[in-house]
C-alpha cells in the first residue's frame, strides 16, 4: 500500500518540486537580505514544504486518475496502481481533490496569497491543460513545462511576497531544462507512447529532426537563462563559468545525436539531463555560500 502511494504521488517528481521550491525560497531570502537562520524564515519554509508537498502530490494523483486507460496500454506504466486495479479509482479521485484544496488553503493561510495562487495555477495547468494535451497536441512537452517551472517561483514568492525578475529567470531555467529532458525520454519510449495514443513529438514525426532541433534550441536557451542569475548579481563569475561548462556539455551530448541517432547516445543525453539540474542547483547554492 505504501509503495502504491509513493507511485501515485510520483515521489521522485515531488521531491524535485520540493528541491526547486527550496532553491527559489533560498535565493528569494538572499535577495531581500534575509537568511534561513531566522525563526520566521524557518517556519515559513516549513509551511512551504508541507503545502508544496500536498499540491505536488495532488497534481500527480489527478494526472494518473485521468490517464488510467492510457497508462494501461504502456509497458512503462501498465503496472501502476490504478491501471492494475490495486486501488479504488474513486478514492484516488477524492484524495487528489482533497489534497489540492487542503494544499492551496494551507499555503494561503500560513505562507501568503500569491504562493497559494501559484500552487493553484500549477495544479490547474498540469491537470486541466497539460494532461489532456498529451493526446491532442505535439506541443504537449512545451505546455507541460509551464507548470513544471512554477515551483521555484512559488518558493521565491514565499520568501519575498512578489514575482521579481530573478523568479522569472528561475522559471526560465526550469522551463528550458524540461524540454530536452522529457523529449529525450520520449525518444526512448516513442513506440510505447505511440501505442498508448500520446502525441509525443518523436512518436508522430517521420524522423527525429524536429525533436532534435527543439532539444538543441532549448539547451541553448537554457545556457542563456542560467547566465541570467549571474547578470542579476545573485551569483559570482565562478558560478557563471560552471553554468556555461555544464550547458556546453549538455549541448555536446545533444549535438552528437544530430550526427548519429543511436539509442545509446540518446540514453546518454537523457542521463546527463538528470545529472545537469541538481549540479546546477548545487553550483548556485555553493557559490552563494562560499563566494
Amino acid at each position: 500500500m505504501i509503495k502504491d502511494l509513493f507511485i501515485l504521488i510520483k515521489v521522485r517528481i515531488t521531491l524535485l518540486v520540493l528541491v526547486t521550491s527550496y532553491l527559489g525560497y533560498y535565493l528569494g531570502l538572499r535577495f531581500i537580505g534575509f537568511q534561513m537562520i531566522e525563526i520566521d524564515s524557518i517556519l515559513t519554509f516549513f509551511h512551504l514544504v508541507i503545502g508544496v508537498f500536498l499540491t505536488a502530490s495532488a497534481s500527480s494523483i489527478l494526472n494518473q486518475f485521468i490517464e488510467i486507460e492510457l497508462d494501461a496500454k504502456m509497458e512503462r506504466t501498465h503496472l501502476r496502481p490504478l491501471p492494475n486495479n490495486r486501488i479504488n479509482k474513486n478514492l484516488v479521485l477524492l484524495l487528489g481533490l482533497f489534497l489540492s484544496i487542503i494544499g492551496v488553503l494551507y499555503l494561503y493561510i500560513l505562507v501568503n496569497a500569491i504562493t497559494s495562487f501559484i500552487a493553484f495555477l500549477t495544479i490547474f495547468s498540469y491537470v486541466c491543460i497539460y494532461t489532456p494535451s498529451k493526446t491532442r497536441s505535439k506541443w504537449n512537452t512545451v505546455i507541460g513545462s509551464f507548470p513544471g517551472a512554477l515551483p521555484p517561483v512559488g518558493g521565491w514568492t514565499a520568501a519575498t511576497g512578489e514575482v521579481d525578475l530573478p523568479a522569472l529567470i528561475l522559471f526560465s531555467i526550469l522551463f528550458c531544462w524540461q524540454i530536452p529532458h522529457f523529449l529525450s525520454l520520449a525518444i526512448i519510449y516513442k513506440d510505447d507512447y505511440k501505442k498508448a495514443g500520446f502525441k509525443m513529438l518523436p512518436s508522430i514525426s517521420e524522423n527525429l529532426d524536429s525533436t532534435l532541433f527543439q532539444i538543441v534550441f532549448f539547451i541553448m536557451a537554457l545556457i542563456g537563462s542560467s547566465i541570467g542569475i549571474f547578470l542579476l548579481n545573485l551569483t559570482s563569475f565562478v558560478y557563471m563559468l560552471g553554468a556555461v561548462l555544464l550547458g556546453v556539455i549538455f549541448l555536446i551530448y545533444s549535438a552528437n545525436i544530430l550526427f548519429e541517432q543511436s539509442s545509446k547516445k540518446i540514453k546518454k543525453l537523457f542521463i546527463f539531463s538528470i545529472i545537469y539540474l541538481p549540479l546546477l542547483m548545487l553550483l548556485i547554492i555553493l557559490d552563494t555560500i562560499f563566494l
